[in-house]
This record gives C-alpha cells, structure tokens and sequence, in this order.
C-alpha cells in the first residue's frame, strides 16, 4: 500500500498549497485571526506530506484494482477530514456540522448549513467555497484514473488515453492524465472568473461563482438573489460554465487534440444540450404564461435567458436559485427525474448519467421490440458482445443500488419526521449533489425541516449519501469483498 500512502501525501500536501488562497484573502480584508488560523493547518499539513512523501519515495509498487477502491475511498475520507478542521475553527461549527458542511462542499452539493454569508469572513466563505471546487476535481481524476478504467457502473473507458497522449512529455500515463486534467479545469475555472469580472462583477465574487458553475457545485458567496449583482453578462456567462462543467472532459479534449470525428460521435453532449434547449422552453411557457396571467409585461429575451439559465443549472446540478414563478408552476416529479439523470459521464455534475440512461433505454427498448420479434438480431454497440453484456449488467447493477441508496437514506429521514415527499426529494438531492432543491421554504409545508434542524441521524444519512453518489457506489461496495480480506 506504499503507493496509497504517496498518493494520500500528495492529497494533503495539495490541501496545504490551497490553503494558500485563504490566507491570502484573510490578509487582504485584515482577518488577521483567520490568516494564522490557515497558516498553521497548511504548515502542519505540508511537513506531514512532506515527511510521508519523502519517507516512503522510491518505494513505489502497483496497485491491483480493488486496492485502487480503497486508495479512491481513503482519498475522498482524507480530503473530508483534512478540510473540515479550518471549518470547524473559522465557523465556530460543531464537530458534527463541520463534517456535513465538508462533505457538501466537497461532493459539490450545495446543502449548507451557513447562513448569512454577507457577514462571514471572506477568507472562511472562501475556504467553504474552495472545497466545492477541489471536491469537483478530485471528481474528475477519480472517474480518469479508477473508476472507468475499472468500468465501474458501466462507465465507457474508450477514449480515456486522449488525456494521456498530447501535453506534458514525461511520467507515466497516468500522471500525464492528471496533469492535463488539473491544467484543464484550473484554465476554465479561470476564463471563467476573468469573463464575470470583466463583466463588472466584483473580483472575490467572480472567484467564488466560478468556483461554483465550473465544479457544478452552486454555492454563491450571498444569500441574497444572484441579480443583485449588475452585471448584463453574468447569466450568459454562468450558463455557458455550467454547460462545460456538465460535459465531458473527454468531449472538451477531443477539441483540443482536433479529434474531429469523435467530436461529431460523441452523442452524450449533443443530446444533453437538447435537454437543456427542451427544458429551456418548457420553462419558459411557463413563465410567460404566469407573467400574463399576473398582467406583467413580457420580455421574450429576459425569459428566455433566464429558461436556459435554469435549465442548465438543473441539468448540471449546479443548482442555483431559480425563479419561485417556475417553480411553483412545475411538477417536482419532473425536476426529480431531471436531477436524477443529471449530466455527462467524466463531469462534474451529479446524477445517474445521460450516457447510463442512454444505454439503459435503448437496451429496454430493444428488449420490448424483441417481445414482437424474438428471432431479431440486435446490433451490438461494440461489436463484442461479451463487452456489451458486462457494461449492461454494470449498467443495471449501479441503478438497483443507487435506488436503494435512495431508498434507505428517505427511510431515514422520514423517521426524523420529515414527510415522505421531502425525504424522497432530500435524498434525491443528496445523491444527485444538488441539495438546493430541497427547499423548505419553498415547500409550503411546516414539516420539512432545514438542513440546520435535521437530527444528527438524518444527517448521517444524507452525508453518507453524498459520499457514495460521488464515489459511484460500486467501487466503495467492492471494498467489502470478504474473499480480498481473507487473503491479504
């Protein structure tokens, strides 16, 4: 396990170069307590990498694939506890909540805690924030480097040596994937602060939005409604990050390297941009038949930006705040299902994948055409069948536990008193990290409680269930195969 420990070391010494940041902003708004506070966990997390890193350098030995399950869990774990100590110091936070408020952030599923961010400290909001956009790289690499060369769930391992071929020269292949990973959404995440403060929001803002509409993680540094920010292009400018954050990488470095073909081929994104485009309209009849009906006038262009905005921020399970005209015109059984599908495999975005559900469809409808014709050939995607038949039942095997995931973390909540119909969204939330949804306020009804006000059981719950929705489940049930702990 000598390479999960170099692995473990590079995490945290990474958690201590991003700390940087904090510090730095601490000292900008003077929050001299909080810049110490930052600048003794990065200098206590930097000499443990360090010392960890250079004790066991040159000792290096592969891994077998379920050890890999291990390393990706026990990576996600270290993450969670090594961001949640400045949390809980800078928020005066509990134990407990400090741990929630991580691993939301971290699962970019923007179920907080905090309230009243326009009085927090900026460097701590910062800290909150920054975790959400970590949470959404490791991601990234865990889908690029474990879990679909694992095809765990059935995720497609094609064209994953595109990110291992044009870039940097040296290391293995699978350092040269992280590399072009972490160049390629740190450089995103930067056009994208630098397009909204060119577009007149305020410097801090336009890191945390960014932050926030790259990982797909939604957590905005006001409470307030993001039109209080003057800024024309903010919208458009959200919308189109989103959009990336929810496609996936593969896609975007096809681009890159011309692979002109596969571009073309790649269904997945053609077919979640009509979903964005299809729930844009639907959205915004709906908002032009209740601004007629209150007599208010109607401006097309307003609503449609604001159509697409939502939708992609479903779709991409971003999750920021949406207009309570729409919301309260739409049938939560759509936005279930929407977040429930999600986005695009090897994103950002949360939910089952367009590209699962895809498969899923066409093999149920396959099997209903052959209930006419039961001698039909059906043509194989793959041209092997025995490839095809394995990815189907890692297809089918991923819904049946997600749906129990699901299932058992409503149960829970619905012992906390909750009704059936917000522990059902709550939990769908959770796994799909879009914990916006989950709206009491906007409910209506006096029984849905508040993340803040759930019993620590109910939190348990709904932590755990964003932590196997971001880890894809599978690959953390593998670790309790009792033949690998009996032989090692």
């Amino acid at each position: 396990m000598v390479v999960g420990l170099l692995v473990l070391a590079v995490i945290l010494g990474s958690v201590a170069v991003t700390l940087i940041a904090p510090i730095m902003i601490a000292l900008y708004f003077d929050e001299i307590q909080l810049a110490i506070l930052f600048g003794a966990t990065a200098a206590a997390y930097a000499f443990t990498s360090s010392a960890l890193y250079l004790t066991l350098r040159g000792t290096e030995r592969g891994l077998k694939r379920i050890q890999s399950f291990e390393l990706l869990t026990l990576s996600w774990m270290l993450l969670w506890i090594s961001g949640s100590l400045p949390l809980f110091f800078a928020f005066n936070l509990d134990i407990g909540n400090a741990l929630f408020e991580t691993i939301s952030a971290i699962s970019t599923s923007n179920a907080s805690l905090i309230e009243g961010r326009e009085e927090l400290p900026r460097s701590a909001l910062f800290w909150r924030i920054q975790l959400q956009w970590l949470g959404g790289l490791l991601t990234l690499l865990s889908l690029v480097i474990v879990l679909a060369p694992a095809g765990v769930g059935g995720l497609p391992k094609r064209q994953i040596a595109l990110l291992e071929s044009v870039g940097f020269g040296g290391g293995s292949r699978v350092v040269k994937a992280c590399l072009n990973v972490v160049t390629a959404y740190t450089t995103v995440s930067v056009l994208c602060a630098t397009a909204l403060f060119i577009s007149g929001v305020p410097l801090f803002d336009s890191l945390c939005l960014a932050a926030g509409a790259v990982s797909t993680g939604g957590f905005s540094p006001i409470s307030a409604d993001l039109n209080t920010y003057e800024s024309v292009g903010l919208y458009p400018i959200l919308t189109i990050f989103m959009f990336i954050g929810a496609t996936s990488i593969l896609w975007q470095r096809m681009f890159i390297v011309r692979r002109w073909h596969l571009v073309l081929e790649h269904r997945e994104s053609y077919f979640l941009l009509a979903g964005c485009f299809a729930l844009a309209i639907v959205f915004g009849i709906i908002a032009i038949i209740s601004s007629r009906s209150n007599s208010q006038f109607v401006d097309v262009m307003a609503i449609a930006m604001d159509a697409l905005f939502m939708a992609v921020s479903l779709i991409s399970t971003t999750g920021y705040q949406w207009s309570n005209d729409v919301q309260q015109h739409i049938d939560p059984v759509i936005i279930i299902a929407v977040v429930l599908i999600g986005g695009g495999t090897f994103s950002t975005a949360g939910g089952i994948k367009f590209y699962r559900f895809g498969r899923m469809l066409v093999q149920s409808i396959n099997e209903l055409n052959r209930l006419v014709f039961p001698h039909s050939i059906q043509r194989s995607i793959y041209n092997r069948a025995n490839d095809e038949i394995a990815q189907l039942k890692a297809l089918w095997s991923f819904l049946v536990v997600a749906m129990l995931i699901i299932w058992v973390c409503t149960a829970a909540l619905a012992f906390d008193g909750i009704p059936f119909d917000g522990s059902l969204i709550a939990s769908i939330a959770s796994f799909s990290s879009i914990g916006s949804i989950y709206d009491p306020s906007a409910a209506g009804g006096e029984n849905w409680l508040s993340y803040a006000e759930m019993a620590p059981l109910s939190k348990i719950a709904v932590g755990v269930t964003m932590f196997l929705g971001r880890i894809e489940i599978l690959a953390f049930l593998a670790l309790f195969n009792i033949t690998y702990w009996k032989t090692r």
